[in-house]
């Protein structure tokens, strides 16, 4: 699952997942497991293309992986390298969420890219990424009102692409 942040990917994964009897994984979970450090200390200390590297690598450790539903952080799919590996599955769903939904989701949290851009800064990365998004994601899943609906779509059209 992609998506900007604050968009449901990891509530609706996991929901996903036990509906499946997948297993969920979280890519920023999964990085800041293995780093042994928060992202946003991540960021700090090695910057954003470090991280990008991080999340590319853990694209390619998850290709080969069967019955799992995956979550990935908001700008997981905007390299290249991690582009080039989705590719290679053919179930990625895009969760949007209108721009307004996610930022107020977010506005508090300690996201790095929260805090570096204001409100107008996340609006354009939030444009920019829709763009992406679309273009790596074979199924689209508006997730703007009830989450159990966005749920009952996500299952609906998973099964339609098998």
């Amino acid at each position: 699952m992609c998506g900007f942040m604050g968009c449901g990917k990891s509530t609706l994964g996991k929901a996903l997942a036990e509906k499946l009897d997948y297993d969920f994984i979280d890519t920023d979970t999964l990085i800041e497991n293995t780093e042994n450090m928060s992202i946003p200390e991540i960021f700090n200390t090695y910057g954003e293309l470090h991280f990008r590297n991080l999340e590319a690598n853990v694209a390619k450790s998850l290709l080969n992986e069967d019955k799992i539903v995956v979550a990935t952080g908001g700008g997981f799919v905007t390299g290249k390298r991690v582009q080039e590996i989705l590719c290679k599955n053919e179930k990625i769903v895009y969760i949007k969420c209108d721009f307004e939904k996610c930022y107020m989701r977010i506005e508090d949290t300690d996201r790095p890219l929260v805090k570096q851009k204001s409100k107008e800064q996340l609006k354009v990365l939030y444009e920019h990424r829709d763009l992406i998004y679309q273009k790596v994601s074979n199924i689209l899943i508006e997730n703007n009102e009830d989450m159990s609906k966005a749920l009952e779509q996500i299952v609906k059209k998973y099964n339609q692409t098998c």
